[in-house]
């Protein structure tokens, strides 16, 4: 059976790796393991790769989920009636996303403010961003502080 072939990095990764493999270690518990070099890390499908630097890795995405905790006293109300998007803009300190909201979603969520007030609530934005800028497939919701019974019986 043939041995599987070893995919390295560099020459200078395949130099280390081969220098380590011709030294015979030091059976004694007290030798310095800093001085020691990584093995190889043998996987089951060729091509064998040498992973040597564990801190780095990479992968990739489709999207980023983005949610947003907008302050509900700094939304803006818009005459939405007859129109099936509302565009809103919300900014994060410097950084501005742009998101088409349904103006059913949105007038619902302006009355829910108005029931339990801007004070006792937190209005959430959640959405996909694929561009840097444009929040897709977004949802906007109100969350109470409190329990709706516990505001009716403070008003």
């Amino acid at each position: 059976m043939a041995e599987p072939e070893i995919v390295y990095k560099s020459n200078k990764e395949k130099n280390v790796v081969q220098d380590a493999a011709k030294e015979k270690p030091e059976k004694s518990k007290s030798a310095d393991k800093s001085n020691q070099q990584p093995k190889p890390q043998v996987q089951a499908s060729n091509p064998v790769v040498a992973v040597v630097d564990k801190a780095k890795s990479k992968a990739t995405a489709k999207s980023a989920k983005v949610t947003l905790v907008i302050d509900p006293s700094s939304i803006t109300r818009v005459e939405t009636s007859g129109i099936k998007q509302t565009n809103l803009t919300v900014a994060v300190d410097e950084m501005m996303f742009e998101v088409d909201i349904n103006s059913k979603s949105y007038r619902k969520v302006l009355a829910t403010i108005d029931e339990l007030g801007a004070d006792n609530c937190n209005v959430i934005l959640q959405g996909s961003m694929k561009l840097q800028v444009k929040l897709e497939n977004a949802g906007l919701a109100v969350q109470p502080k409190k329990a709706k019974e516990e505001v009716k019986q403070e008003s």
